[in-house]
């Protein structure tokens, strides 16, 4: 399965990255890219990365989560997780 990412703006002003399929380390970087482009073009003060419709997450993708949210900071913006499956909250734990 591919992966794909929809951007919303919610009612408070955050934007909301709907990511849907696997993540992993072969398409990681296309989540990276997602978020960085947000960060630059809209500049909001916070960016919900929803993963309720992955199905799939690995060590690359966690990686990729973790950089952006480095950069988001740098930016004065903050990055936080949503609706994480119990698959990928777990693989987040860990």
């Amino acid at each position: 399965m591919h992966l794909s990412v929809t951007v919303n703006v919610a009612p408070d002003g955050a934007v909301v990255l709907s990511v849907r399929g696997e993540v992993d380390h072969a398409n990681a970087g296309e989540l990276r890219t997602a978020i960085e482009s947000v960060l630059t073009a809209q500049r909001p003060h916070t960016i919900r990365v929803d993963l309720g419709l992955v199905t799939f997450i690995d060590s690359g993708a966690i990686g990729s989560l973790v950089g952006a949210h480095r950069v988001a900071q740098a930016g004065g913006a903050g990055l936080v997780v949503t609706n994480a499956s119990p698959f990928v909250s777990r693989q987040l734990t860990v």
